[in-house]
């Protein structure tokens, strides 16, 4: 199981630094072809399209490294079944946000997938695969982390630019 969840770990990286890399090649390509009068108007539409499924990358990438931002002075304070309590209550509310995500968006899929992209030769409900999927692996994120609070683990944050790559 462990070594399931290593590999979709490094798929996923792998994917944020390829959109990540699409996405300056795009933006530079561009600003490039602006600079030689001779502008290609796919590129703007392309930058957003990858900015949105970068955002929805980093954001299951944050959510396995546990680095969102966390206001945890009161958190602290709690004594420890509390702090359990809380924490269970914060990953079902991640849970729920997640779901009405999942459930949302086959709706903007479905009303999307027969308009014609403005630039590009896809369907304007590409923008939009990403969100059930990251909606998927935040459920499944959020009942891990949920179970190890059950269990008695402790989890921590990992402070920033510590986590291995």
């Amino acid at each position: 199981m462990k070594s399931l969840v290593a590999l979709t770990d490094r798929l996923v990286r792998a994917a944020a630094v390829a959109l990540l890399l699409s996405l300056l090649v795009a933006v530079l390509l561009g600003v490039a072809s602006r600079q030689l009068n001779a502008p290609l108007a796919w590129t703007d539409e392309l930058a957003q399209y990858l900015l949105v499924w970068t955002g929805f990358v980093g954001w299951i990438i944050a959510a396995r490294r546990r680095s969102h931002i966390r206001i945890t002075i009161f958190a602290d304070r709690l004594p420890r079944p509390a702090g359990r309590v809380l924490e269970v209550a914060t990953q079902v509310a991640i849970i729920v946000f997640a779901a009405v995500l999942v459930r949302y968006s086959f709706g903007l899929i479905e009303r999307n997938w027969d308009v014609e992209s403005i630039a590009l030769p896809v369907s304007s409900a590409a923008l939009y695969v990403v969100m059930p999927l990251a909606g998927l692996a935040l459920i499944l994120q959020a009942l891990a982390e949920i179970g190890d609070v059950v269990a008695g683990r402790k989890i921590e944050a990992v402070e920033p630019g510590t986590q291995p790559l």
